[in-house]
C-alpha cells in the first residue's frame, strides 16, 4: 500500500503540487480564523442562575428562592450535578451538565424550566435571571476608570461612566456577553425621611414609597382626530433625569391636610447618594522611580468573552474601540488597562515561532554539512512550514482552539515532524549521489516491472523519477512505522477525562495532527518535489571530517 501511494506520487507529481497549492490557499483562509485562546477551557458546561433578595436572609434565600429553583432543575435531561450557595441576599445555583451538551440548548432548557420556578417563588422576593454565556476563563481583559480630579469626579460619576458609558461602547463588539463593574458607588435618587416630622404627619414609609410609584408614570391615550390628522394623546408623569429629578420628586403630593398638599419636601430631603456597598476598588503602581505611587479609590471593569469566541479577535476588537471609549469620556477621566489575555496568547505563539526558527537552523547546519546540497536542503525545510501549517489548518476546520497547550505541542513535535522528511530526503539524495548498485538496478526491475508505475528507464535518460521513486520505496515503511509509534505513545492522552482530558487533549490532538500531516509530507510530497528539483545524477562530495585535536 505504502508502495503504491510512493508511486502515485511520482506518477501524478503535477497533480501532488496542484493539490499542494490548494491546501497552501486553504490553509492561507483558514488559519487567519483559527480560535487564539490563552489556556485550554477546562469549564465543565455549565449554567449558573444568580437571584437577588435584598434584606432576605441566608436561611430565607435558601426557603424562598434557592430550593424552589433547584427542585425543578434535577428533572432537566442530561443533569449532571446541581450545586448551589444561599447568602444574605444573594442566591447562586450552578446546573452542570455532561460533557459535549451544546451549551446554547442547556440554556434554553434551564430558561424554559425558570419559568416555572417564578411561579413558585413569593412576589416580591427576587427575580431569577441566568448568569452570562461565559467560563472560567472568560476574563479576558480589565480595565479601570480613574480621575485626575476626585473632587470633579467622585466614585459615584466613575460608576456611572462605566456603566452608562463604557459598557454600552464594549458589549456590541462580537465575542463579548457581559462587563462587570467593580468598586464605586452606583448613583441612587435617596428620599431620606425626617422621622420627626414624619410623625407629625402621620403618615407610614409604605405610603411615601406608593406615591413616588404611582406618580412615576407615564399613560398612553391613544388618538384624537382632527379633521384629517391624527393627535397623539399621551400623558408625561416620568420623573425626569439628573437635577430636575430631584425637583419633580421633591413636589410629589403625599397628602391633603386641611386643604394644604403636604409634598415629599415637607417630610424628606431628595439628593444623590450611592447605594449601600459592599467594597471598594484601590491601586498602588510604582513610577519609573521605583517608588509607589496611590492612585486612591478607582472603578474597576471586567470583560467577559463568550463562550467559544476567538479570544485575541475579542481582545482586539476591545484595544480598537478604545480609542473611542477615551474620546467619549470627560476630560480628566482616563481608561487604563491592567490586564490583557493577549498578551498570554502572543507568548504561545512566540514559543512556536521560535520552535520553528531553531528547527530551521538545525537544519540548515545538519543538511548542508553532511549533504552538501542546498536543493536537498531547501525541500527539507519547506517540509516543516508545510506540516505546521497543514496541522493548523486542520485545527481550524475542525474548529479547535490554538492555545497554550496545542500551540506547545506543536513546538515539541516540530523535531518529530522533520525526521521523515529528513530520512527521505537523505536516502533519495544517496540514489541520486552514487552509482547503480546491483541491489539498485533489481530494485529498479522490479518497479519498471509494476504495471502501476509509469516511468522506466527509458523515459528519462538519467532515470532520476525512477531512482527517487526506487529510494522512497526503500524508506517508505520506515518512516510509517516510526510515526505511527510517536503517535501511539500520545495515544493514552485520548482516555483522559474531566479536567486532565481538556488541558492535556489539545496538546495530543495538536501533535498527533503534526505527525500525520508531516507523514504525508514525507511520502507524498517530497518524492513529487524531488523530482522537479532533481534532473540529473548529484557529483558526490564527501562530508567534512571533524577530528579531535
Amino acid at each position: 500500500m505504502l508502495n503504491r501511494i510512493i508511486d502515485w506520487s511520482v506518477a501524478n507529481r503535477l497533480l501532488v503540487v496542484l493539490s499542494l497549492l490548494v491546501a497552501v490557499g486553504a490553509a492561507v483562509v483558514l488559519i487567519p480564523r483559527l480560535n487564539l485562546d490563552a489556556f485550554p477551557d477546562v469549564t465543565n458546561v455549565q449554567v449558573q442562575i444568580n437571584t437577588e433578595a435584598q434584606g432576605l436572609a441566608a436561611e430565607e434565600v435558601e426557603q424562598l428562592i434557592t430550593y424552589p429553583i433547584e427542585a425543578v432543575m434535577y428533572a432537566l435531561p442530561d443533569v449532571q450535578e446541581v450545586r448551589s450557595i444561599s447568602k444574605t441576599g444573594l442566591s447562586v445555583i450552578t446546573v452542570v451538565f455532561n460533557e459535549g451538551t451544546d451549551i446554547y440548548f442547556a440554556r434554553q432548557l434551564v430558561f424554559e424550566r425558570l419559568q416555572e420556578a417564578r411561579e413558585q417563588i413569593p412576589d416580591g422576593v427576587g427575580s431569577p435571571e441566568m448568569g452570562p454565556n461565559t467560563s472560567g476563563l472568560g476574563q479576558v481583559y480589565q480595565y479601570i476608570l480613574r480621575s485626575e480630579n476626585p473632587d470633579k469626579h467622585d466614585a459615584i460619576a466613575l460608576r456611572s461612566l462605566n456603566d452608562w458609558v463604557v459598557k454600552l461602547l464594549l458589549l456590541p463588539l462580537d465575542g463579548i456577553t457581559d462587563v462587570l463593574s467593580y468598586g464605586g458607588e452606583v448613583r441612587q435618587y435617596q428620599v431620606q425621611v425626617d422621622p420627626s416630622k414624619q410623625l407629625s404627619y402621620g403618615i407610614s414609609i409604605a405610603e411615601i414609597a406608593e406615591a413616588i410609584e404611582n406618580n412615576n408614570r407615564n399613560a398612553g391615550g391613544w388618538y384624537l382626530d382632527r379633521g384629517a390628522e391624527q393627535l397623539v394623546i399621551r400623558g408625561v408623569g416620568w420623573v425626569r433625569a439628573g437635577e430636575e429629578g430631584l425637583h419633580d420628586i421633591s413636589n410629589i403630593p403625599l397628602r391633603d391636610e386641611d386643604g394644604v398638599v403636604v409634598r415629599v419636601a415637607d417630610i424628606a430631603q431628595v439628593a444623590f447618594s450611592g447605594e449601600i456597598r459592599q467594597g471598594a476598588v484601590t491601586m498602588t503602581r510604582r513610577t519609573a522611580e521605583g517608588r509607589p505611587e496611590p492612585l486612591g479609590e478607582v472603578v474597576a471593569g471586567i470583560i467577559l468573552k463568550r463562550l467559544g469566541a476567538n479570544t485575541k479577535a475579542t481582545i482586539d476588537a476591545v484595544k480598537t474601540r478604545l480609542p473611542a471609549i477615551q474620546r467619549a469620556l470627560p476630560d480628566g477621566v482616563t481608561l487604563e488597562p491592567f490586564y490583557d489575555q493577549a498578551d498570554l496568547v502572543e507568548q504561545a505563539v512566540e514559543t512556536v515561532s521560535r520552535a520553528l526558527t531553531e528547527a530551521f537552523i538545525l537544519i540548515v547546519v545538519v543538511l548542508l554539512l553532511f549533504l552538501l546540497n542546498i536543493r536537498a536542503t531547501v525541500l527539507v525545510l519547506i517540509s516543516v512550514p508545510l506540516s505546521v501549517g497543514l496541522a493548523l489548518t486542520a485545527m481550524s476546520y475542525g474548529g479547535l482552539s490554538a492555545n497554550l497547550m496545542s500551540l506547545g505541542g506543536l513546538a515539541i513535535a516540530i523535531g518529530m515532524m522533520v525526521d521523515g522528511s529528513v530520512v527521505m530526503m537523505e536516502n533519495i539524495f544517496k540514489h541520486l549521489s552514487h552509482p547503480d548498485t546491483s541491489h539498485e538496478q533489481s530494485a529498479k526491475e522490479r518497479v519498471s516491472q509494476d504495471d502501476s508505475d509509469p516511468y522506466n528507464a527509458s523515459h528519462d535518460r538519467h532515470g532520476i523519477p525512477l531512482r527517487i521513486q526506487v529510494a522512497a520505496r526503500e524508506v517508505g515503511r520506515p518512516v510509517f512505522y516510526a510515526v505511527m509509534i510517536i503517535i501511539v505513545v500520545f495515544t493514552p492522552l485520548f482516555a483522559l477525562q474531566g479536567v486532565e482530558g481538556k488541558l492535556f487533549q489539545p496538546m495530543a490532538i495538536s501533535i498527533v495532527l503534526a505527525m500525520l500531516t508531516s507523514l504525508v509530507v514525507a511520502l507524498v510530497v517530497m518524492p513529487a518535489l524531488a523530482t522537479y528539483t532533481f534532473h540529473r545524477p548529484i557529483k558526490h562530495h564527501n562530508s567534512p571530517v571533524f577530528l579531535p585535536l
